[in-house]
């Protein structure tokens, strides 16, 4: 998160980035790195997309990672096996983070996401951390990682240093050049169909029906040419709940649910690491007959589709934003693939790849 009016004197030292991380690289030698405490364990990705053995690093972790992704747990941890003895530090929300285990870890400096972990307005617990000579630095890739991914990956090469920086830059530039090639399309486009994004759609004990608000995947779905409906919620947040009778009032041109591997057998979506194409289709049928709106105009057409839940906390989030663009605008953006995107992000990025089915359309 970039500085905005108002930012307390806390705050701006939390935001230790660009200039400031580089220095503070700098000060522990040029061949050394800072022991790593992730904020949220789904940074373990950002590190991947700009290091060659990100588990290195680590000091101490969130647990989110374990809890919502055990299928990226294991992928890395194949490769890197002390992945699984990083002491973790609470489990997927701010409010289980032990800033206790967190300054028990040795670790220097704290990379903090906001999203299953502490974020900005979390100012008492930074505050301990700092006064325990821990640094910390925000990244955003949750409630608007339109603006802030690239810079953010910026932030996180400046603090590792060496070919790192090189290497963010990189993935910073090549998603932006994604978000440009959108923007530039949808320049003269008039029409914006509506469209429900739905968390968790159908998934057993989620209650219905949380959609993106103003901030977070809602912005992705403005971003694409769509018209958001958890906008009107006049809620600037990545997820707010709606009543079945607000989304029964508004006209919806294309649905689309989130899920994950953590919903096998709940009756939701599954889509993400290791998951198949079958498996995808299968369960966002399942997802749409229990997501307690199929009698909604989007359903009833067909226009149904489905993509990995934690896109919204990780920088491969342009792999979401090209999905919903050729969702939404079929004929502008037919030479969009988001899966092969993720394939390029793979290959050129990721310490480790991931495999697997992310996005589906029936």
């Amino acid at each position: 998160m970039t500085g905005r009016k108002g930012l307390s004197r806390r705050d701006a030292l939390a935001l230790l980035g660009g200039a400031a991380a580089s220095a503070f690289t700098a000060s522990a030698g040029a061949a050394e790195t800072p022991r790593l405490l992730l904020g949220d364990g789904h940074l373990l990705l950002a590190l991947a997309l700009v290091h060659p053995d990100p588990v290195s690093l680590l000091a101490g972790w969130q647990g989110d990672l374990a809890l919502h992704s055990p299928q990226i747990l294991d992928i890395y941890a194949e490769r890197f096996p002390a992945l699984r003895d990083v002491p973790r530090v609470g489990r997927a929300s701010a409010d289980t983070f032990s800033a206790e285990l967190a300054i028990a870890s040795g670790a220097e400096l704290a990379i903090v996401g906001g999203c299953y972990g502490p974020g900005p307005q979390s100012t008492a617990l930074i505050d301990r951390l700092q006064g325990a000579g821990m640094k910390v630095v925000f990244v955003d890739f949750f409630r608007d990682p339109l603006k802030n991914t690239a810079d953010s990956m910026r932030r996180i090469g400046a603090v590792l240093g060496g070919d790192a920086v090189r290497k963010a830059e990189d993935f910073a530039s090549f998603h932006e050049g994604r978000l440009r090639r959108i923007s530039e399309r949808l320049k003269t486009v008039g029409h914006r169909p509506s469209v429900m994004l739905q968390s968790m759609a159908g998934a057993t004990g989620w209650t219905c029906c949380w959609v993106t608000g103003s901030a977070g995947l809602g912005r992705f779905v403005e971003f694409a040419g769509g018209t958001n409906i958890g906008a009107g919620l006049l809620r600037d947040l990545p997820w707010v709940q709606a009543s079945k009778e607000y989304v029964l009032s508004h006209p919806i041109d294309l649905f689309v649910a989130t899920g994950g591997p953590h919903l096998r057998g709940k009756a939701g979506l599954v889509a993400g690491p290791g998951v198949g194409d079958e498996e995808a289709r299968a369960t966002l049928k399942q997802a749409v007959a229990a997501s307690g709106v199929a009698e909604i105009q989007a359903i009833q057409n067909g226009r149904v589709f489905g993509f990995w839940h934690l896109f919204h906390a990780t920088p491969i989030n342009i792999v979401a934003l090209e999905a919903l663009a050729r969702w939404i605008h079929p004929d502008l953006f037919a030479d969009l693939d988001p899966e092969a995107t993720l394939a390029e992000i793979n290959a050129r990025f990721l310490a480790v790849p991931l495999p697997g089915r992310f996005t589906i359309a029936l």
